[in-house]
């Protein structure tokens, strides 16, 4: 386990640069009138076609349950445009043999480029209204598209939308819910976003996610970079700039948790939340980059990442798990700024500073992973509300 002192790396990582410092953001956000507002979205008419958009790489083993769960939708009017990533298992050889059997399904070859090359590919070839997203080792539960397209259908100005996903195994045997334990988000949060340095908390992942085709023609290319490796984080940092959010409570998707998870394998120690902290920063400028080329100006108005509250708790995880230097002062932080009213964690968290550190880090690990116990308490918090 790693030691701030001896690292600078480390001390300059989790120093999040930025153009501005978050003091000058904010005289800048006083003084700027570059207020952002959603973009206006084409009607829906009452039956849309809609694109599920999938990129994939060695998944062989998992694409028969996605076609599946694609086959078994209770909407019909879809394609499903699936690019293989330059894949050197029989993913090609599955996915030409699905294709032939429905002609909803379209595919694409392409050499390797990365997650983000492949959904570059998949929604130049779309032509729905609505782009659902789909990781090719995941699968979507039989009403997903017809309860997300109503979803939209209701709020014809929300473009971008969300509903909580299943972890399953390997197996598919059920270990947890996420979002979990809080809500996501709903409605325009771009200028709170603005002031939060960017995050917008509790967003689910990529077969999670659906946006309007107004908003993916504003958000895609992806930008193809190995400092942003994830599809959804980009996605779900930049579409709320644009456009209001619809959500749904329901669970509606499962996402596969095994041992070639990308974010998954990193688990939960002071080198994964080290790269976490890297990644925010990296998206951040992302998200200014973008903000610059949608309405010049409103760049100068995005708080640094340093003040989000997701970084602050990043910082003091990092610091309890590296045996840092500064964990007191990163512990002081992240309680001061708690708000989010769940009386047990805010307890937990304020306790949290005095335990042993192995006790530490295995509950972190713990609250970090899906479980049942935490799905029962999803289960109570949503019958209480």
């Amino acid at each position: 386990m790693m030691a701030t002192s001896n690292h600078r790396y480390v001390r300059n990582a989790l120093s999040v640069s930025s153009p501005m410092s978050s003091t000058a953001c904010t005289v800048a956000n006083d003084a700027q009138p570059h207020h952002l507002i959603p973009i206006e979205l084409a009607p829906l008419g009452s039956r849309p076609f809609v694109s599920i958009i999938t990129s994939n790489y060695n998944y062989a083993a998992f694409l028969p349950d996605a076609a599946e769960s694609l086959l078994a939708q209770t909407y019909s009017d879809f394609e499903w445009v699936v690019c293989d990533d330059g894949s050197t298992d029989r993913s090609l050889e599955i996915l030409r043999d699905l294709a032939k059997r429905d002609s909803r399904i379209r595919l694409i070859a392409k050499a390797n480029g990365g997650q983000a090359s492949g959904f570059n590919r998949a929604f130049e070839s779309s032509s729905g209204e609505l782009i659902f997203f789909l990781d090719s080792d995941d699968a979507f539960y039989p009403t997903k598209l017809e309860t997300m397209i109503r979803a939209h259908r209701s709020e014809q100005q929300a473009g971008l939308g969300l509903h909580r996903v299943q972890w399953v195994n390997h197996l598919r045997k059920r270990q947890g819910v996420w979002p979990s334990a809080a809500n996501m988000p709903s409605g325009w949060h771009g200028e709170l976003m603005l002031r939060n340095g960017g995050v917008l908390p509790y967003m689910p992942p990529t077969s999670g996610l659906s946006l309007h085709r107004t908003v993916a023609d504003r958000v895609f290319p992806l930008p193809q970079t190995p400092k942003l490796p994830y599809a959804d984080q980009i996605v779900t940092r930049l579409a709320p700039f644009l456009t209001s959010v619809v959500r749904r409570r329901e669970i509606l998707a499962e996402y596969r948790v095994h041992g070639n998870n990308a974010f998954i394998r990193k688990g939960t120690d002071a080198d994964s939340i080290l790269w976490e902290i890297i990644l925010c920063g990296n998206l951040w400028a992302a998200q200014y980059g973008f903000l610059r080329a949608l309405k010049p100006g409103a760049e100068e108005r995005l708080h640094s990442v340093e003040v989000s509250p997701y970084l602050i708790y990043l910082r003091y995880l990092y610091a309890r798990l590296a045996g840092a230097d500064d964990q007191r002062l990163r512990y002081e932080e992240y309680v001061g700024q708690m708000n989010d009213g769940n009386l047990i964690m805010n307890t937990f968290w304020k306790a949290s500073f005095y335990l042993p550190a192995p006790i530490f880090a295995d509950i972190v690990s713990f609250l970090s992973r899906p479980s049942t116990l935490k799905q029962i308490a999803a289960w109570l918090r949503e019958w209480q509300e």
